[in-house]
């Protein structure tokens, strides 16, 4: 490991440490407020955290970033349609079963082909999905199947296939590192010091937990993260305190999302395979939507 990779660690650990001074303050000034979770989330989210800095740094020729994209694409994808399916009171169909299975399949190809010709591919498994929901099915849920492609076959693998070819435009690996670690300090921000100041609520009808001062302060924080992550990446200190903070934005519509997805489905949450953080697109709602945002601001 480089002095850079120590430095990252280093700022990483510092913004956890004032992540928990935050978290214990909240249990100090705020008992009554439901921080318990926060705490049952805590091991697994310094493990998901150091494993996601792991496989951004390992080489783009090794692929495994792109294994671990893939693998959280199609669990996710998993859940949308396992969602989708008990809204409708069916038994678990083949389309539930294939549209995981193409997810998985154009994340892993947007690791190996070019991005042109992994837009080619994309788009005839777009078309030929589109037909099949269309001939298939009682129109009934067309719209619901609607969403389910929509999710699988659009949303997830466009999104995490961004973050694969933002690892290629920079093989060190300290872009990704830095998308991830903007976001995860906004994840965790957002919902400590909605939890210590929180009084007046963000989007009730979508996320009632979710309060204005929580986003303000998460997005804050991200982009503090971005200005002392922006050396490492060779930016000025402004440039990477903003990035951060339309990264932070970017994160907190893409749980927005999830949010109203969930509504929608009548979920409280899309799983349960993190434990206390719930399902996949629980966890990453907001790395899924921030990819391609920051692919388009720095490498378009």
């Amino acid at each position: 490991m480089t002095a850079s990779h120590w430095n990252v660690l280093s700022i990483y650990l510092g913004f956890t440490l004032i992540a928990t001074l935050l978290a214990l303050a909240r249990r100090w000034l705020r008992p009554g407020t439901d921080g318990e979770s926060l705490w049952r989330k805590y091991p697994t989210y310094i493990l998901i955290n150091l494993g996601f800095l792991a496989a951004s740094w390992s080489p783009p020729t090794w692929h495994i970033l792109t294994a671990l994209l893939s693998l959280l694409g199609g669990l996710a994808a998993w859940e949308i349609a396992r969602a989708l399916f008990q809204a409708q009171k069916t038994s678990i169909s083949f389309s539930a079963i294939l549209l995981p299975c193409m997810t998985f399949a154009l994340i892993v190809l947007a690791g190996w082909l070019e991005m042109t010709v992994w837009f080619k591919v994309w788009l005839i498994l777009v078309l030929l999905l589109t037909a099949m929901n269309t001939i298939t099915g009682a129109p009934g849920d067309y719209g619901q199947r609607i969403l389910a492609l929509s999710g699988c076959v659009f949303y997830l693998p466009i999104c995490l296939a961004a973050y694969l070819w933002i690892h290629q435009s920079d093989p060190t690996g300290f872009r990704a590192a830095f998308l991830y670690l903007t976001i995860a300090t906004n994840d965790a921000l957002a919902q400590i010091t909605g939890q210590l100041f929180g009084a007046r609520p963000l989007a009730p009808h979508i996320s009632p937990a979710k309060t204005v001062e929580g986003a303000i302060g998460g997005v804050l924080f991200a982009g503090a993260m971005g200005y002392a992550l922006s050396s490492t990446v060779g930016w000025s200190y402004s440039f990477g305190a903003i990035s951060g903070i339309l990264l932070g934005m970017a994160g907190l519509i893409g749980d927005l999302t999830a949010s109203v997805w969930k509504r929608a489905l009548g979920l409280k949450n899309f799983g349960e395979l993190l434990g206390a953080q719930g399902g996949i697109l629980d966890r990453f709602d907001g790395l899924i939507f921030a990819a391609p945002v920051f692919y388009l601001l720095i490498v378009v």
